[in-house]
């Protein structure tokens, strides 16, 4: 049975460039607005049990989604259902006084989660011993640092015992050690059968929480899926977007007039564009170039993901070849017969550096290559699979 569902869901919002434009709107009947659409017909399912991670850059529509789950936005469009209690964990100090103490704030804000009084004072004792605030519980919220309140929040978002619990990036602003505190309750939470729908910029974090994520993007759901392959995409997709400006301040290269030798092609395999490779597959890099003058020079090759920094460099002349020479143009091969990159898309980078090394004349990007995994691996994280064992010593459990 599925414990979150929505179906064809939209919410358009209403910008006024000034306030006044919304009465002059209601009194002339004559629009004065701009309709943004934050959600644009968003469909899915949540089982009930499941961890789910919501991804997605800022404004996405991360939290609006979210706001709508929890209760607190109406959609402009679309059918959504929610079976069970719901505690959320939105934007800090949602439903909190800043006058009220935090016990004051307590009873506030778990009557609004829907508990009676009787079940308020039972929770309470609870609340403040995983709160941890101790004499400022009676202090006013507007005293308390973010962390603080974020401490309160999820104390009493928790303390209700959800069926579904729904987490905004709250747990961002607070320290590492209630971080790791709120982490483990999340975990009980999962092996209690409950579900948890969880937003973060911390692809790590949603890959250990998570058992499936939803990406959005621009409004839409861009993926859903396994959280590893989504969160995977997601940060190669960012590591596009970084690349492309990497490539933008690199525009320097593109006058080869005054180069004296310059790269014209990178191929992988042999072919032209985009590659996929299996996991442990061959992969050959093929760099063309052309020397326009009689003097030595080296090349170099180096593999990254997306425009993050490279993971493996190599250099021929670092390798014992000597420097090549003479006008014209070549070829120089590398090959890795048996590439152990995890899933996700990669690209060669060529250089070609004078005698020393230390003068760069010219680089060029490579098409990506996408790497696959094989279909049994569903939880692997990291960059490259490295052969190992585990063995336990001395160790008295």
């Amino acid at each position: 049975m599925h414990a979150i569902r929505t179906k064809d869901v939209f919410k358009t919002y209403r910008l006024y460039k000034k306030p006044v434009d919304r009465l002059k709107e209601a009194l002339t009947r004559k629009p004065r607005h701009e309709s943004f659409e934050a959600l644009k017909d968003i469909s899915f399912e949540i089982q009930a049990g499941e961890s789910v991670g919501i991804i997605g850059e800022n404004g996405a529509g991360k939290s609006t989604l979210l706001k709508i789950l929890s209760g607190t936005v109406t959609p402009s469009r679309g059918e959504v259902i929610m079976r069970g209690r719901v505690a959320a964990l939105l934007e800090l100090g949602t439903g909190f006084h800043p006058e009220f103490t935090g016990r004051q704030n307590i009873h506030l804000n778990a009557a609004l989660l829907g508990l009676d009084q009787g079940q308020i004072s039972r929770n309470e004792p609870a609340i403040i011993d995983f709160s941890e605030l101790g004499e400022f519980i009676d202090r006013p919220i507007k005293t308390y640092s973010s962390g603080m309140i974020m401490r309160l929040a999820f104390s009493v978002a928790t303390s209700v015992d959800p069926d579904i619990l729904i987490i905004d990036e709250a747990l961002s602003v607070g320290d590492h050690y209630f971080q790791q505190k709120c982490i483990d309750l999340m975990t009980r939470f999962r092996k209690r059968g409950k579900t948890i729908l969880f937003c973060s910029h911390s692809t790590y974090s949603v890959d250990l929480l998570c058992d499936r994520s939803i990406w959005l993007d621009k409004g839409k759901v861009r993926r859903d899926g396994i959280s590893t392959q989504v969160t995977s995409a997601y940060v190669d997709y960012l590591r596009e977007k970084e690349s492309t400006a990497v490539r933008e301040r690199d525009a320097p290269f593109k006058d080869k007039k005054n180069i004296p030798v310059i790269i014209t092609a990178i191929h992988l395999n042999g072919q032209v564009g985009p590659i996929t490779l299996r996991y442990r597959e061959t992969l050959n890099i093929l760099l063309e170039f052309e020397s326009l003058v009689d003097q030595p020079f080296c090349v170099a090759m180096g593999i990254r993901r997306g425009g993050e920094k490279f993971w493996h460099v190599v250099n021929m002349t670092h390798d014992g070849h000597k420097p090549l020479k003479g006008k014209g143009r070549g070829r120089v091969l590398l090959r890795y017969d048996s590439l152990p990159l995890l899933q996700g898309q990669y690209s060669v980078m060529g250089f070609i550096f004078d005698e020393s090394g230390l003068l760069l004349h010219h680089k060029m990007d490579s098409p990506p290559f996408t790497i696959v995994p094989p279909p049994e691996w569903t939880n692997e994280m990291g960059l490259l699979a490295l052969d190992h064992e585990w063995e336990i010593l001395d160790c008295d459990l």
